[in-house]
């Protein structure tokens, strides 16, 4: 099955420099006046405008005029005003690599190889590719590249991650709407991404012992968990053990433990039970003949 690589637009290993626009830009010319051109060298990716919004756009850095002009290998395409924000990068691009897994863990970085080079989607939170013969049979990681001065960044600056077997429980906004994040752009994706496989573990180690996991189909209701759990997990990351925040997760952990308890049923969408345990539910409840006890006080083991 296919596996989604999910790479943030703008980490700040990728960011070189700051500076904004010290004059209004109408769309045409070569020449971009800027508060400060310090930091800034020829060859460099500059975008223009917010990040991640609508109306960012990328240029490149032919020569440097003097300390506020720069001029441009190409023209911007849309005007922008003063004050505007200017970012430097290192990288106009991310490139995928990936290595084969041998035994779980993670491989060495000679076994890495460049599964392809994706540009940088300026105007989005974050940059995806989808490793169409992707699984948990392989590793990936993935770096920040600049595809005129093949600058890239190390290697091992983040952490490798192994790919899926299943499709997520739950769309990334989804939880960030449960959270009320849905309007935060400077909450990464991998943040959210982050809880979500959190929740999305917790949720296959609760449920293995009743259900078959993961889960495929996803049940209306494992998604719903998952949305609960994962956004519960995302406000105690963003505000703290609060008494509100560790509500939220009790709660979502009580509604999956009714499900691995038994208390209440998993169906799929055509209401059938999924339950594939055969044992008995000896807990919660008093012991009787349809639910014994697990052990007593005279097993000796």
């Amino acid at each position: 099955m296919a596996t989604t690589i999910r790479v943030d637009s703008f980490n700040e290993i990728n960011i070189v420099e700051r500076s904004e626009l010290s004059a209004d830009y109408v769309a045409a010319p070569l020449v971009l006046k800027l508060k400060s051109t310090q930091g800034i060298v020829v060859g460099q990716v500059l975008y223009v405008g917010q990040l991640s919004r609508e109306g960012v756009e990328k240029a490149v850095v032919s020569t440097v005029g003097d300390e506020t002009t720069i001029n441009l290998t190409q023209a911007l395409k849309l005007p922008h005003t003063r004050y505007e924000p200017v970012t430097a990068a290192l990288g106009d691009s991310v490139r995928i690599h990936r290595a084969p897994n041998a035994n779980g863990t993670v491989p060495a970085d000679g076994q890495f190889a460049v599964l392809t080079t994706r540009a940088i989607d300026p105007d989005q939170i974050s940059t995806y590719y989808k490793d169409p013969t992707g699984s948990s049979d392989f590793w990936y990681r993935y770096t920040y590249f600049n595809t005129s001065t093949l600058e890239e960044t190390p290697l091992t600056a983040f952490d490798a991650f192994r790919g899926d077997d299943f499709a997520h429980y739950a769309s990334l906004s989804e939880i960030r709407v449960e959270a009320g994040f849905e309007n935060a752009l400077n909450l990464k994706d991998s943040t959210v991404e982050q809880q979500r496989r959190a929740a999305e573990t917790e949720i296959n180690a609760s449920l293995s012992g009743v259900y078959t996991v993961p889960f495929s189909p996803v049940p209306g209701i494992v998604r719903t968990l998952t949305i609960q759990l994962a956004a519960a997990l995302l406000q105690v990351n963003a505000y703290g053990d609060t008494s509100g925040n560790r509500q939220k997760l009790k709660d979502a952990r009580a509604a999956i433990d009714a499900y691995k308890l038994g208390a209440s049923v998993l169906t799929d969408d055509a209401g059938t039970a999924l339950s594939t345990s055969e044992s008995v539910s000896g807990f919660p409840g008093d012991p009787d003949d349809d639910a014994p006890r697990f052990f007593r006080m005279s097993d000796r083991f």
